[in-house]
């Protein structure tokens, strides 16, 4: 509970502070996810054969401070995921936490990276309800690219995991334990809509 405390007390700093000579603006976005538990690549080649097995959205707010050619962008976002893991799904519903510092490429490119952090809400495997052994905090970083039209964004960006987190428990099927990294490794794409 602490951490969680000290996180979202974090964020509160973080996007209420306006540096002297720092432009900021504010904003919403959403999207969608593609995510993975295990062989991210091999399973994204894949995706052809059953689109929706690994797919998610997301939802959220954003505030971007420029400063001295770079940009700091604290995003607070509702992230629903589904994963597959031998014929049954891992549904999961978190807030992330994500800190991106960016830059500029040629013309309304830009390149992002940062640390996120990770809180689960809830969790189901094969209609077990699994949230309790996944109520802590857990970091990933990201890293993307995006363009800027005017006052609206599309970024995609690959965000790993950093801390192992696993969800051991017997599975109903085979009567064995069965363990599963739930840190995922996603593909995420979001439209940007700044508001002020």
């Amino acid at each position: 509970m602490k951490t969680v405390k000290l996180s979202l007390s974090i964020l509160i700093v973080i996007l209420g502070v306006n540096s002297i000579h720092a432009q900021s603006s504010w904003g919403l976005k959403g999207g969608l996810n593609y995510n993975s538990n295990g062989e991210f690549f091999s399973e994204a080649s894949e995706v052809y054969k059953n689109p929706k097995s690994n797919a998610g959205y997301h939802v959220g707010l954003f505030k971007k401070i420029d400063l001295l050619g770079f940009f700091l962008r604290p995003e607070l976002v509702y992230t629903s995921t589904t994963s597959s893991y031998n014929g049954d799904d891992l549904s999961m519903s978190k807030i992330d936490l994500p800190l991106n510092l960016g830059s500029g490429l040629i013309g309304p490119t830009y390149i992002f990276a940062g640390p996120s952090l990770q809180y689960v809400l809830s969790s189901e495997f094969a209609g077990v309800d699994t949230a309790s052994s996944l109520k802590d905090i857990t970091v990933g970083a990201n890293i993307g690219l995006g363009i800027s039209l005017n006052k609206i964004n599309i970024d995609l960006r690959y965000e790993r995991g950093l801390t192992e987190k696993e969800m051991r428990f017997l599975t109903q099927k085979v009567y064995k334990e069965a363990r599963i990294d739930t840190r995922q490794d996603q593909l995420i794409l979001s439209l940007l809509l700044e508001l002020k």
